[in-house]
């Protein structure tokens, strides 16, 4: 979200070649997003999902920059990796207006 407090935001996640299954949500690293995301747990069950969070915490409470929201956690039985896709719908700041932002995935490793 830059320089701007993310209070908001809707967001899809989908595993997109039929290697990976969702198999449960997480929140983020913030206090703001430290409870698991709104979701549907059936949309999840076919490989997509739509996660959405809000806080109502001040402004200088909330995260700025790049910000972990979620962990969404898959289980794959193929050798080939998965692929996923992002789609950042919508993000809001603590005011409810629309901002600017961008979402990225990072896959980390189980030791």
């Amino acid at each position: 979200s830059g320089s701007t407090p993310l209070a908001a935001y809707q967001l899809e996640f989908a595993a997109t070649n039929g290697l990976a299954k969702i198999v449960g949500i997480e929140g983020g690293e913030p206090a703001a997003f430290r409870e698991p995301p709104f979701y549907d747990p059936k949309a999840m069950q076919r490989e997509r999902v739509i996660l959405a969070s809000f806080s109502t915490a001040a402004a200088a409470e909330l995260p700025t920059g790049k910000t972990r929201v979620a962990t969404v956690h898959y289980q794959t039985t193929d050798s080939q990796p998965p692929r996923f896709e992002l789609k950042l719908q919508t993000a809001g700041d603590a005011q409810g207006t629309r901002i600017s932002a961008k979402a990225s995935f990072v896959e980390r490793k189980t030791q």
